[in-house]
């Protein structure tokens, strides 16, 4: 039986021959299994490609620090395309910030801040939207929930100040300070208290487990301490209806309510001392009775002045006495003012009154 080696054994070359046609065949092969390769690898890329071609909003940014926002405003609408969709909805609301049209900024920002409530550069333009509409309440919620899911630093800063408005308010009262010392936590990078936890929950059912006589026996215990609470109000209502006007005139705010208008007379100083003439004159009401017979234009022009005048100011503050008396809030202070010509040390009162959720400035005077 003829083989096919036998017909090409005459030609001892042709075997090399086939070996080289052969061996092109299979580089072909392998070159295009790697160019199809490549080319999957390719396509892959680009499919991806989108997620990293974002811009940075920073020309945006720096035309808004240069306070055109009118130009920011077309940039971020230019560079919607390359910018990261929260990156364009934060740059072209602080335009539109700026520009006083609020509605527009908040309705940009709205699904942004209910996706993420994290980000707290998000969380503080959705306020200022808010803020601008009159929603105060809103805008003070955003930020409080915004800053407690994020800021351990500022959850830790509230339990200083709850500390603090405590402590005054014993204080103003001449009573002992009854509450307990705020306990912070460390705080992870995700914004998270670390708390022992293990711990609290090993021990809390500890307590309630023996249902032995003791316990019952011990119930009353609480029950003959709990008129602590209760000889502010037991007096009151003992009294004469004009004594009881009298008390009235001359009582306590509530521990919120001093809590948050000691952080306002903080806040005032500081707007002050800073020279931030728009913060300081935000603490006053509209309703605001300037002294020496100023109409509040008048007033509000003669402040702008003072306060933006060139040359640095100093204002501390020292809180006496603050008291509640039909809804307004007295507060009495010894105010340090130190400036290149002015230096003085005096006692002066301002009235506090609640217009729609936020307390504000309603009356300044000497004492």
């Amino acid at each position: 039986m003829l083989k096919l080696a036998d017909l090409f054994a005459p030609f001892p070359l042709m075997p090399s021959i086939l070996t080289e046609i052969r061996l092109p065949r299979k580089l072909y092969l392998e070159h295009k299994l790697t160019k199809s390769f490549q080319g999957a690898l390719l396509l892959f890329f680009v499919s991806i490609a989108p997620a990293f071609a974002y811009v940075s909003p920073q020309p945006v940014e720096n035309l808004l620090l240069k306070g055109d926002s009118k130009a920011a405003l077309a940039q971020a609408d230019a560079l919607k395309k390359d910018l990261s969709p929260v990156d364009y909805a934060n740059t072209k609301a602080s335009a539109l910030l700026m520009l006083g049209r609020w509605q527009e900024a908040a309705n940009l920002l709205e699904p942004y801040y209910e996706k993420d409530r994290t980000n707290l550069l998000l969380a503080n333009n959705y306020a200022v939207a808010l803020w601008g509409m009159d929603k105060k309440d809103q805008a003070r919620k955003v930020l409080e929930t915004s800053l407690n899911t994020a800021s351990p630093a500022f959850r830790s800063l509230h339990k200083i100040y709850s500390a603090q408005a405590a402590e005054a308010y014993a204080k103003a009262l001449n009573e002992k300070n009854l509450a307990p010392p705020p306990i912070l936590f460390a705080g992870s990078s995700g914004g998270t208290d670390l708390v022992d936890k293990p711990v609290v929950v090993a021990q809390a059912p500890k307590a309630p487990a023996p249902p032995t006589p003791t316990v019952t026996a011990a119930a009353p215990a609480p029950i003959t301490q709990a008129p602590k609470t209760n000889p502010v109000a037991t007096p009151v209502t003992e009294v004469p209806p004009a004594q009881v006007a009298a008390v009235e005139k001359d009582a306590a705010p509530s521990p919120q309510e001093l809590e948050t208008i000691t952080a306002n007379m903080n806040g005032w100083v500081k707007a002050w001392s800073s020279k931030n003439v728009k913060s300081y004159l935000a603490y006053y009401s509209p309703s605001f009775s300037p002294d020496k017979g100023l109409s509040y234009s008048e007033w509000y022009e003669q402040r702008k002045q003072r306060v933006a005048k060139p040359g640095a100011i100093n204002v501390e503050i020292s809180i006496t006495k603050v008291v509640k008396s039909k809804g307004k809030i007295v507060v009495t202070f010894r105010q340090k003012y130190n400036s290149a010509n002015v230096n003085t040390n005096s006692v002066k009162c301002l009235e506090w009154v609640n217009d729609k959720g936020t307390w504000l400035i309603a009356r300044e005077f000497n004492k």
